[in-house]
């Protein structure tokens, strides 16, 4: 356990706290955006999944998906239990999520994101709304995801607002992605890099 207090990072390092959620109870499903549209991908190459993932998540910093080998990325998002979306629109993709079924009895939407041009537009809650419905209807009574201080500053009060409450918080230390070139230096203005 940390004890109370400052706790020193080192340098090259990032901390961030994690928050996990549930949700027992799908929010009300909303009408689709026009021109938008959810389609399941079933054999995306991995290529085409990290450019999507940098994307949404360059400026919070997301590349765990990025540090994995082609064969270890396709193995999960290839994965039969593994479910991955993306949001297409007349002007191209706006958007992803990842269900992760693996654990059936604790399924987890391991990717939920937005690219910075769809942030804003109302877009988030039909989503979240459709995604939960989706879960819901495949048996899911518990919908589990995480969010963390690096994540988007209104992230986690979304969660909260469509049905999530938090459930546990931990501290994860790792590596910045920026420093051990996985992603660009100027990533994440937002974060300092030291």
């Amino acid at each position: 356990m940390i004890e109370e207090g400052y706790h020193p990072v080192p340098q090259g390092m990032l901390a961030a706290v994690v928050t996990h959620l549930v949700c027992e109870r799908p929010i009300d499903p909303r009408p689709t955006p026009p021109g938008l549209r959810l389609v399941r991908e079933t054999r995306m190459p991995a290529a085409t999944y990290r450019d999507l993932y940098r994307l949404i998540g360059r400026d919070w910093l997301w590349t765990s998906r990025l540090m994995l080998g082609d064969e270890d990325l396709t193995s999960i998002i290839f994965d039969p239990d593994v479910e991955l979306y993306v949001l297409d629109s007349d002007n191209g993709r706006l958007g992803m999520v990842e269900l992760d079924f693996r654990d059936h009895a604790n399924p987890q939407i391991a990717f939920f994101g937005l690219a910075p041009n769809a942030i804003g537009r109302g877009i988030g809650p039909w989503l979240m709304a459709t995604v939960q419905r989706m879960m819901a209807d495949q048996g899911a009574e518990r919908i589990r995801l995480n969010t963390c201080t690096l994540d988007a500053p209104q992230a986690l009060r979304f969660y909260l607002r469509h049905g999530f409450r938090a459930e546990r918080r931990e501290v994860q230390i790792f590596p910045d992605p920026r420093v051990v070139g996985v992603i660009d230096t100027d990533a994440a203005p937002a974060v300092p890099l030291l």
